[in-house]
């Protein structure tokens, strides 16, 4: 066989492993224990997804969590929070533009756990992540430039990977180490009669042939990279695949191109049976190899990669191509640097986030309008806009759904009185009746009580804060006096039963059982929900049932009125903007901000925030950045909220 630059990097992998050995891991030691406990994303492209996949294969063994790997692509596009996740970036030089459209990801989907492993001490990838939310892992590599192909660079992350995971299963130090006999195979790999076995084995491969690649899931970072390197250097094409998909329709390909096909079984003790269980059926003529790695360990996966690369190396050889320089287009250049992933996650904010996932699950297919374009103008608008009045939703807004009975934060009750004190007109819109007006007459200075509007029973029922509805409660209605009875009727579905002396409206508290989610669908076809007597909307811990002019609108329009300063506009903020949540109508105003969920709607509910923040912090932040431009009048500081241009 003659050499190759690709054969010249295979013959020195070892010494890549014995940089590692001699390098301190123990930061990535400390990343794979203390991540254990999360969902981690392993992303990378080209030869770095194999390390992403390599380091699922690990964390299997240590990680009470699934890793999910993916492209950059599938990470940037994808919409799930990442606040409790961890993210492994891996990247040869961290240079390019769609590792750079990763780490923006990673920032903006609200990671704090970002690991980057490269091998380069300054790359620019460190540039698109604050200081503090990301960790490094430079590894050293016997040859910095790895040619066309991933290899030392990739052996690098194998090879710390590999002891990290080791050392993070065995606190104590063992004799044994993990990197000591993966050189060993590796240099057994590199052994004359192993290069001839395979070159003779897999030279049968021609240009115009399929390799069909069947491996056993845990086996699944050493079937990418051959198959992503077969891809890459042109040398056959490849599907790749488990024993049992293959089984169900793709054994179609034997059928009609069994003489262009080549199938490689690789295959672990558990899915040994599974390949014998094919191989006795396909047909005889067709060409085929199986390599089995026993019980699929850590070291036997690490070692199946370094197979791949013989693999390669063989099918090279046959078409007299050197894998580390199999020619490229003039176009080539052009596409790697592309840069449009990177701009796609720049213009994907938080906010364009959470409306677009919002967009998604409403489901309309009439919903076609862009978020980007979409949040520039609502925040032009709100940068626009002067107000005289501010409407907030309480349980959920003012204080945490999760101690929504306990006082509001004080340093927020002295932002709401330092605007009052400059002349800003406030209402509040509750779902909740008397208690919420109690906790707010104990907490906000009393000069202010009678400036203060409160809607209670969403907007049901409206009083200045100095009235006690206990003692000046609303008119009972016939409707509410009918559903109690049918909610009564039903008290065995519920987690808390119903008081009974609701007179505008019901609040049933809720959660994710079965029984709740049977009272709702038999609340959908209750008789006076279909006939509109009553109005359903929901909050994250209840549903309420009221009168159909139950609006927090209502709290808007009186203080609309309160003013005759042109222009002017009323600023609301509430938490459950989706669309069957109880304040989708209070969003719904030109000026709706929500700390939580948004809705579909392209000028109205938007989140603002690019951090992740929510809840009574999200509307503090709100609340300083709205400064008096004049008596009665503020403009809000939009800059102080939205995404930083990082």
């Amino acid at each position: 066989m003659q050499s190759s630059i690709f054969s010249d990097k295979l013959d020195t992998l070892d010494k890549t492993v014995e940089l590692i050995m001699g390098s301190d891991i123990s930061a990535l030691t400390r990343a794979l224990k203390l991540g254990a406990k999360k969902i981690a994303y392993a992303i990378g492209s080209g030869g770095s997804l194999i390390s992403a996949h390599f380091l699922a294969g690990c964390r299997s063994d240590l990680a009470d969590q699934p890793t999910i790997v993916q492209t950059p692509m599938e990470f940037v596009l994808d919409d799930r929070d990442l606040t409790d996740c961890q993210v492994w970036l891996f990247s040869g030089r961290g240079e390019n533009a769609d590792a750079h459209a990763a780490a923006i990801a990673a920032r903006t989907r609200g990671c704090s756990d970002i690991q980057i492993v490269t091998g380069n001490t300054t790359a620019s990838v460190f540039e698109q992540l604050p200081g503090r939310s990301y960790r490094k892992h430079i590894l050293p590599a016997f040859e910095e430039k790895d040619g066309f192909l991933s290899t030392h660079s990739l052996i690098a992350v194998v090879a710390a990977v590999l002891q990290a995971a080791h050392n993070s299963l065995h606190r104590a130090e063992a004799a044994y180490s993990p990197l000591q006999e993966f050189s060993n195979e590796l240099r057994l790999r590199r052994d004359v009669s192993r290069i001839q076995e395979y070159t003779e084995t897999f030279g049968r491969i021609g240009a115009d042939d399929t390799l069909i690649i069947l491996a056993d899931p845990r086996l699944k970072s050493a079937a990418i990279a051959l198959e992503t390197s077969l891809w890459e250097t042109a040398l056959c094409s490849v599907q790749l695949t488990d024993f049992r998909n293959f089984a169900h329709g793709r054994h179609v390909w034997l059928h009609k191109r069994a003489d262009r096909t080549f199938v490689l079984a690789v295959t672990g003790r558990q899915s040994l049976a599974s390949w014998l269980e094919i191989e006795r059926d396909v047909p005889e003529s067709l060409r085929r190899h199986h390599i089995d790695y026993g019980n699929t360990g850590r070291l036997q996966q690490a070692t199946a990669i370094i197979d791949a690369f013989l693999i390669v190396e063989a099918i090279g050889s046959k078409g007299a191509v050197d894998p580390a320089k199999p020619g490229v287009g003039a176009f080539a250049k052009a596409i790697y640097e592309g840069t449009a992933l990177k701009n796609t996650a720049r213009d994907f904010t938080r906010p364009v986030r959470n409306k677009l996932k919002s967009v998604r699950r409403f489901g309309t297919s009439d919903v076609e309008w862009d978020p980007v374009s979409g949040f520039q103008s609502f925040s032009e608008r709100l940068r626009a806009a002067s107000f005289h009045g501010l409407v907030l939703d309480y349980d959920g807004t003012v204080v945490p759904t999760h101690a929504r009975l306990a006082p509001p934060d004080k340093q927020l009750i002295g932002e709401i009185e330092r605007l009052l004190d400059a002349g800003l007109k406030l209402g509040f819109a509750t779902g909740r009746g008397g208690s919420v007006g109690d906790v707010l007459r104990a907490n906000i200075d009393d000069r202010f009580h009678s400036s203060v509007l409160v809607g209670y029973y969403n907007g049901g029922y409206l009083r200045p804060l100095d009235v006690n509805i206990e003692e000046d409660p609303p008119e009972a209605a016939p409707a509410i006096r009918t559903m109690t009875q049918w909610v009564s009727e039903r008290n065995h579905l519920l987690k808390k039963p119903i008081k009974t002396e609701n007179t505008v409206q019901i609040s049933v508290t809720i959660d994710d059982s079965e029984n709740t989610l049977q009272f709702i669908d038999e609340l959908k076809s209750a008789p006076l929900v279909l006939s509109k007597e009553v109005r359903v909307v929901f909050s994250e811990h209840s549903v309420d049932i009221g009168l159909p002019g139950n609006s927090k609108l209502n709290v808007v329009s009186v203080l609309g009125a309160s003013t005759s300063m042109e222009p002017s506009h009323i600023l609301c903020v509430g938490d459950s903007g989706g669309p069957y949540g109880n304040d989708f109508e209070l969003l719904g105003h030109p000026h709706g901000l929500s700390v939580r969920d948004v809705c579909h709607r392209q000028d109205m509910c938007w989140s603002v925030f690019d951090a992740v923040i929510d809840g009574p912090d999200a509307l503090h932040a709100i609340l300083r950045a709205l400064t008096p431009v004049s008596d009665g009048i503020f403009k809000l500081d939009v800059q102080k909220l939205g995404p930083s241009d990082s």
